[in-house]
């Protein structure tokens, strides 16, 4: 029994620093983008182009290895995912022209998402009595990362190190990771002995409430997306603003780290749906109050409470899937995730374009709040809903 312990202990710190290095990717992308553009000869359309490439990627990769998990283990597609992540950092960083590095974008996308959604569904199946406090701690992880790497990205940068190098640093701390992992015994939990069949897992997928919880993540992911990118810009348009728009993002990162911890704090003492509601609400009038502040020390302290309420919602809608869908996380969290994937593409667009068109800043950054309010009531709508997997299909 100690010996199990230690096992699924150690195959959990694996995939926290797993995902602190996804982080690391993501966050660091923006840093990186000029040194990529002078190297090209290309200018902001590299962001243009890498970006959307790595989503239709991640949304594939997902979707795919969220199914082959569940039919097939989790350990053998997770090291595919993590080869396929470490392959597209490769090629990326050895491309001898940008159309080569474009064609690793979805190589990096799809196995670094697919690596994060199997790494998660792994510790649903290994921690079912702590699920909800270790997806949290993850996410944990994933924050100290997406903080952290940006300024180690500028450091190096400024250094002289080249962009191609941080890639390849990448890889290699992905390889090692890796080849740990392979040493690692992942066994399927003996209440998950056997593999469902294809005809479950697509009963599953037709389940309302994975829909509903599909529908909470997209909604999330527009919040937390949507408010966070275009903050800098409206910072800009503040009295005494520009000053402090490169520090808002940080900021709130720096919120959301803190309202993951403090998220992990009240797991167990308040069931996941209500915490996920009362969150949801909460961050949904922090960031109505931020359009409403007028000065920047104002905005910056809701900015701070909108990323402490946001923090831990994401964790709470897996959980809720795991929960609910234990034989089928792997599928779930596929659904879940590629619904993110979505949601980061779709709401970051749609307040830009709504902008664009000559919609006040404050009327059109009223999205993301409005995407809250929608995370909030979708967990009301599912606590009033069936319970069981059974009852929901």
């Amino acid at each position: 029994m100690e010996s199990a312990k230690r096992g699924r202990n150690a195959i959990f710190a694996v995939a926290a620093v797993l995902n602190l290095l996804y982080a690391m990717y993501i966050s660091g992308l923006g840093v990186l983008l000029p040194a990529v553009g002078r190297t090209f000869h290309l200018g902001i359309e590299v962001k243009g182009r890498l970006f959307p490439a790595s989503f239709l990627g991640a949304v594939a990769g997902v979707l795919l290895t969220g199914w082959l998990s569940d039919r097939f283990g989790r350990k053998p597609v997770l090291l595919i995912a993590i080869g396929l992540y470490t392959l597209g950092l490769l090629c990326c960083g050895s491309a001898a022209s940008f159309g080569l590095a474009l064609m690793a974008a979805p190589l990096i996308g799809a196995g670094s998402a697919a690596m994060q959604s199997v790494m998660n569904a792994a510790l649903s199946d290994l921690f079912p009595e702590r699920r909800a406090v270790v997806l949290n701690a993850m996410q944990i992880a994933f924050g100290a990362g997406a903080v952290l790497s940006p300024a180690l990205a500028q450091h190096f940068l400024q250094g002289g190190t080249d962009w191609r190098l941080l890639y390849f640093g990448l890889a290699a701390c992905v390889v090692v990771m890796g080849a740990v992992l392979i040493c690692l015994p992942m066994p399927r939990p003996s209440a998950l002995a056997a593999a469902p069949t294809p005809g479950a897992l697509l009963a599953t997928l037709r389940s309302p409430i994975v829909g509903a919880l599909c529908f909470a993540q997209l909604l999330y992911a527009g919040a937390e997306v949507g408010f966070f990118s275009w903050m800098p810009t409206y910072f800009e348009r503040l009295p005494g603003g520009l000053r402090w728009s490169g520090l808002i993002v940080s900021l709130f990162w720096g919120g959301m780290t803190a309202g993951r911890l403090w998220t992990g704090w009240l797991l167990g003492r308040i069931p996941l749906l209500p915490l996920r509601r009362r969150l949801a609400t909460a961050g949904a009038v922090c960031a109505t109050l931020t359009l409403l502040g007028h000065t920047p020390p104002v905005v910056m302290v809701w900015v701070l409470l909108t990323g402490l309420c946001f923090g831990g919602i994401y964790s709470l809608i897996l959980a809720e899937g795991g929960e609910r869908f234990p034989e089928a996380a792997g599928t779930v969290f596929g659904a879940i995730s590629a619904s993110g994937n979505i949601g980061v593409a779709l709401f970051p667009w749609a307040v830009g374009a709504l902008a664009n068109v000559g919609v006040d800043w404050r009327l059109a950054l009223s999205l993301p709040p409005l995407c809250a309010a929608g995370v909030a009531l979708n967990a009301w709508l599912l606590e009033r809903g069936p319970r069981s997997a059974e009852a929901a299909g």
